[in-house]
């Protein structure tokens, strides 16, 4: 990439962009291109946290995965955003897998020349700072929607997975895009409340069917006895009189 195409795309950084241009063509060239397809990974949790990711182009989720290899969708970041800076600062495993979601390309700049821009110009510290308090920020606003969404679940009240708001890329606060992203998750929850109900109604139909079974099966036992079959014997007859009386008249 040159150094007039570099100089664009890195601008559109927030954490970039105000750096002069000579640090920028300086970042650009210590940085490594990458292009992903769709689905393909980018980093997974647990993996060394040596690079961060600044995203030219495309969208990628920040996943957590469930211990059958589901996946829950806790943020997503697009084009101007980086992924992976804060294993620069605590040099901590990864703590989430990142998924393109579309095809996509990053530009990569690893640990050693990132503090080497960073000795250059300290304020860059500050815009990390930046970013970072905005993801917690985001992480606490998730966790917060999380919560109230689980305890109206637990009292029975599944009113709000009407209302949850369908996954998209479009900007808005951070309590929109929190809801954004656990729409996916309450819809599962949609998903199970949907086959209880289905549940409910086999049981109810099947608890009928047990019922219709037994008395039926308590008419044949009760027709079964000798006691029964005297008192059939006695109507039979008493029947039979009244029909001889009934002629006689």
């Amino acid at each position: 990439m040159s150094d007039e195409t570099i100089i664009p795309q890195l601008k559109k950084s927030f954490l970039f962009r105000g750096l002069p241009n000579e640090v920028l063509i300086e970042l650009g060239r210590k940085a490594a291109r990458r292009q992903l397809a769709q689905d393909a990974v980018l980093m997974r949790k647990g993996d060394v946290g040596d690079s961060l990711f600044m995203i030219i182009r495309g969208w990628f989720k920040i996943v957590a995965e469930g211990a059958n290899g589901s996946e829950l969708v806790i943020n997503q970041s697009g084009p101007g955003e980086t992924i992976g800076e804060m294993a620069l600062l605590d040099r901590a495993p990864r703590s989430a897998t990142v998924i393109a979601s579309s095809d996509a390309e990053v530009l990569e700049l690893k640990q050693d020349a990132f503090y080497e821009i960073l000795d250059q110009r300290p304020d860059l510290a500050l815009e990390l700072i930046r970013s970072v308090s905005s993801r917690l920020r985001f992480s606490t606003t998730y966790i917060q929607k999380a919560i109230e969404w689980s305890q109206k679940i637990s009292a029975g009240d599944y009113s709000l997975i009407e209302n949850s708001l369908t996954l998209s890329r479009a900007e808005g606060t951070d309590e929109d895009k929190a809801s954004q992203l656990l729409s996916a998750f309450f819809q599962m929850v949609r998903n199970v409340k949907d086959r209880e109900d289905q549940l409910k109604k086999q049981v109810e139909k099947l608890t009928l069917q047990i019922d219709e079974a037994r008395r039926k099966q308590e008419f044949e036992e009760i027709t079964s006895t000798d006691f029964y079959a005297d008192l059939k014997e006695q109507a039979r007859k008493l029947r039979a009189q009244r029909a001889a009386q009934q002629n006689e008249k």
